[in-house]
């Protein structure tokens, strides 16, 4: 696995897995580093991330933080081995049961918007779970997102495509990213249709356009559609060969849309 260098700050590295890819980022900041998200297996730890991570000059000493965006396996799974070599670490998440599930670690719970050193900010991005959150680093104003802005989501099976199973959170989490000075976005995959980095004011807005119109094109078709069921809806939005599928139960949570404001065309 090749490491890829972001900039003076940041690095990624992706490692497989089942049939796409996961990423894991670190951070270099004044006092030591941050990795952002652990991967999925025990193996990777073992085999991809800790060599990488030393090849980076990362070590017990300087390694203070490990971020995990959402508690899925493709980006927490390996957490418990990673903590198994950098025990004196604070891991950075959103998520109640990790927090739950490592009582003698040091945990930060954050708020959406919290400071974290002197330049860290922790944003929140409900949408494809309900503690998706993502770091933005302010002195190069970039933002990694995990798997929190999916874009229009993954091509392959069914289950890479578009899944954002609280729309309403999602959609005020993208008019929020709107209102920050972001200059750069680095995802955890290769989203449709930008892939995974999205590099300068206008890729970051296109970015966001792409990160809320499957929701508002969902919502426009149950819609013009009253008698359809949901799966009728799906199959009819799923027929487009160029934009990855989504699944029945992102529709259901979609007709919550019509209850707010949130969900209206401007």
């Amino acid at each position: 696995m090749k490491i890829q260098k972001i900039n003076e700050n940041i690095y990624r590295f992706t490692i497989s897995y089942k049939d796409i890819y996961t990423t894991v980022y670190t951070v270099k900041f004044d006092t030591g580093y941050l990795v952002f998200d652990a991967a999925s297996y025990d193996e990777d730890i073992d085999n991809y991330v800790v060599p990488m991570l030393t090849e980076l000059g990362i070590t017990r000493e300087n390694l203070k933080y490990v971020f995990i965006s959402h508690n899925h396996r493709d980006h927490a799974g390996g957490l418990s081995r990673l903590l198994d070599f950098y025990p004196g670490v604070t891991v950075i998440s959103r998520s109640p049961a990790l927090a739950e599930a490592f009582p003698e670690t040091k945990f930060i719970s954050p708020e959406d918007m919290q400071k974290i050193e002197n330049c860290f900010t922790v944003v929140a991005i409900p949408g494809h779970t309900l503690d998706s959150s993502a770091l933005y680093d302010e002195r190069t104003k970039t933002l990694i997102t995990g798997d929190s802005l999916q874009l229009f989501g993954i091509f392959g099976s069914e289950d890479w495509g578009a899944n954002i199973a609280l729309p309403t959170e999602h959609l005020e989490a993208v008019e929020k990213l709107r209102g920050m000075d972001i200059e750069s976005i680095y995802a955890a995959h290769d989203y449709h249709p930008y892939g995974y980095a999205y590099v300068g004011r206008e890729a970051v807005e296109n970015a966001l356009d792409a990160a809320s119109r499957p929701l508002l094109t969902m919502k426009k078709m149950i819609e013009n559609n009253p008698d359809k069921t949901d799966a009728e809806i799906r199959e009819m939005y799923n027929s487009s060969a160029h934009i990855p599928p989504v699944r029945e139960r992102v529709f259901h949570a979609v007709r919550e849309l019509l209850k707010t404001k949130v969900g209206q065309e401007k």
